[in-house]
């Protein structure tokens, strides 16, 4: 029994993993296609931009989370100088 279910819980992982990666692909290609004008009529980026966010998120990807950090660091620099 345990066996089965530790079977049942790798394959839902991997299924999961599969439908991400998938996201993560099609997100990006949506996204490439929009900026290289590939469309005849614009197309609002904002839906597959937060697909492709949300989906780096979840294997701990962090996109634009670290030039904030940087920021804040180099002011309290900026104002340890003075």
């Amino acid at each position: 029994m345990a066996n089965e279910d530790k079977q049942d819980q790798e394959s839902h992982s991997r299924l999961g993993d599969v439908v991400k990666v998938t996201l993560l692909g099609w997100s990006m290609a949506i996204l490439t296609a929009n900026y290289l004008g590939v469309f005849q009529q614009s197309l609002d980026p904002t839906y597959p931009a937060s697909i492709l966010s949300g989906t780096a998120a979840s294997f701990g990807l962090a996109v634009g989370s670290n030039r904030k950090k940087k920021e804040e660091t180099r002011v309290q620099d900026k104002d340890a100088q003075k």
